[in-house]
């Protein structure tokens, strides 16, 4: 994910955090808080009021994608399982288009050099170490984390209940 972007969602995720909204008309952003936002943060939105532009012009774009995803999964067969695999299709698509790519030098998965030790390659382009399992389940919750991070910052929400990740 480009810097601007990841610091557009970490603006958007504050501003939530403070209790307050953040949302775009036109070319303006809006903000509404039950209490003054902090100084600093505002000079941040202000900073990167390009990136904030585009990514709250993008969040009506997700919210489509995860009703159709909801409404792929239910005409599937798959109505108890369907939030869960919707959220997993938003999860994939949010990291092939922001995800982080590292090095491939390093492992995705333990931050560490792989020298001239087995790769294997993920078809995000990253690698992991090929004889440390620890490092392919490290960077699967990785990535789905930073996902969701995201996703939640733009204001999706995941599953909840049994069998929700």
């Amino acid at each position: 994910m480009m810097i601007a972007a990841k610091q557009a969602v970490e603006l958007i995720a504050s501003v939530r955090a403070a209790g307050g909204t953040i949302r775009r008309d036109g070319d303006t952003i809006e903000l509404a808080a039950p209490a003054p936002l902090a100084t600093d943060l505002l000079a941040r939105i202000r900073a990167a009021k390009p990136a904030l532009l585009e990514a709250l012009h993008h969040l009506p774009e997700w919210d489509a994608l995860q009703r159709e995803a909801l409404a792929h999964w239910r005409a599937l067969g798959f109505p108890e399982k369907a939030a869960e695999l919707a959220w997993g299709a938003l999860q994939n698509r949010w990291h092939r288009a922001h995800g982080k790519r590292f090095p491939t030098w390093q492992c995705a998965g333990c931050g560490q050099l792989i020298g001239g030790a087995s790769a294997l390659w993920m078809i995000d382009g990253n690698r992991v170490h090929l004889d440390a399992i620890d490092c392919l389940i490290c960077y699967g919750n990785y990535w789905r984390g930073e996902a969701t991070q995201a996703l939640t910052a733009i204001g999706l929400q995941p599953p909840t209940g049994e069998g929700a990740k």
